[in-house]
């Protein structure tokens, strides 16, 4: 399943307790089911980073709170990548403000 959030397109949604980050640089989208029997996700927040295993991911980010918060627990996280291996911080950093920019901002992107 991929979920497209304007011209972006994000890898299968993970549970964020199961998933393994790839040595790879990539926007992200942490997402929660606001009704856990259906497949329907709502953005929760946008970020990059030029190699996802390095950021201590994922509960050592400075957001994580506010994920778990707004999902009501860690159980209903869940990530997305859109994979950007060899592009520059600046493009990186222009996708994540173009999401975040969008129609709608997440309620962690502040």
């Amino acid at each position: 399943m991929i979920i497209k959030w304007g011209e972006v397109e994000f890898e299968d949604p993970y549970p964020i307790t199961d998933w393994e980050p790839p040595y790879q640089a990539a926007v992200y989208a942490i997402m929660m089911k606001p009704h856990p029997q259906m497949k329907v996700y709502k953005f929760v927040y946008f970020g990059e980073s030029s190699n996802l295993s390095e950021r201590g991911f994922y509960r050592a980010h400075h957001k994580y709170d506010c994920w778990v918060q707004e999902a009501g627990s860690e159980g209903n996280l869940y990530i997305g990548i859109h994979r950007m291996s060899d592009s520059t911080d600046e493009q990186r950093r222009k996708v994540e403000s173009d999401l975040i920019l969008g129609p709608y901002k997440p309620a962690c992107n502040d």
